[in-house]
């Protein structure tokens, strides 16, 4: 379990809950929305074994500060059952029809999709229903999304417009994400699973391919469980010549967390 915590919380300041929720771990934080700094912070492994409910129940139990009143909050769904569609191509009423290519999905399934209008495209997504109901009787009310929708929002943000394509790749435990941006647009974006640095480079250099990148041209941006000692980065630096991790230092300082916990939770922290 991951905790950070401020033994003082001013109910002047106007405090936002997110909650990351996922089939492997349930993580929120609470931002003051003033200064942006992370008040709370904590990550539990979830029980495959026991229901949602029954752990959701403890956590709310336990958490004294998931019992407070919350004007705003915001769920993050985490799991790879999504896919982005351009606007001009999006049917609302055959949300289904666009994943079936890429995963599996049932009749009895539930979809929705967020909009990134900045790129014109739609992310269309399976949310965790349980998370969902069990959330809505504690809260009311709340605003969700697919995790990816903010990640990419994230990317967009930090990209610059100059007409050249901005490759940066997310890691987590067992999985990455590419997201590239050209001109403050979407252009490409997977997400992949790997066991092995061969599993990552692969599917790196598979991109390159196929969009014709140029490795001894083209700089790749990595963020997340990475660091230039770690087997990752050396393959990576092997194969492509411009390779650079994503300064945390700064942004973990302004968000009052650790670089280690930045790097384990990049999006949620930085919703």
């Amino acid at each position: 379990m991951l905790d950070i915590h401020s033994d003082t919380m001013s109910n002047g300041t106007f405090q936002k809950l997110y909650l990351q929720v996922s089939l492997q771990n349930f993580s929120y934080c609470i931002k003051n929305q003033v200064n942006n700094q992370i008040i709370q912070f904590k990550s539990f492994p979830l029980d495959p074994y026991k229901t949602v409910e029954q752990q959701l129940d403890f956590f709310f139990d336990k958490e004294e500060d998931l019992q407070n009143g919350f004007e705003d909050v915001l769920i993050l769904h985490n799991n790879n059952l999504n896919t982005f569609v351009p606007t001009a191509l999006f049917d609302a009423s055959a949300l289904g029809s666009y994943l079936q290519y890429n995963t599996k999905v049932f009749p009895t399934d539930y979809f929705d999709y967020d909009s990134i209008s900045s790129s014109q495209m739609e992310n269309i997504y399976v949310p965790y229903v349980a998370f969902n109901n069990y959330l809505l009787d504690k809260f009311g009310g709340f605003d969700f999304q697919h995790i990816h929708t903010n990640l990419v929002q994230h990317f967009i943000s930090k990209s610059i417009n100059n007409g050249t394509k901005e490759f940066f790749v997310h890691i987590g435990l067992n999985h990455f994400e590419i997201v590239i941006i050209e001109n403050k647009k979407l252009i490409f974006f997977n997400s992949y699973e790997y066991q092995t640095p061969e599993d990552f480079i692969y599917y790196i250099l598979f991109v390159f391919e196929q969009l014709k990148l140029n490795p001894q041209e083209q700089i790749i941006q990595l963020v997340g469980k990475i660091d230039k000692e770690s087997e990752l980065y050396q393959i990576v630096y092997k194969f492509i010549r411009n390779v650079q991790l994503i300064d945390l230092q700064t942004v973990s300082k302004t968000l009052s967390v650790t670089e280690n916990q930045l790097q384990e939770h990049y999006i949620l922290l930085q919703a």
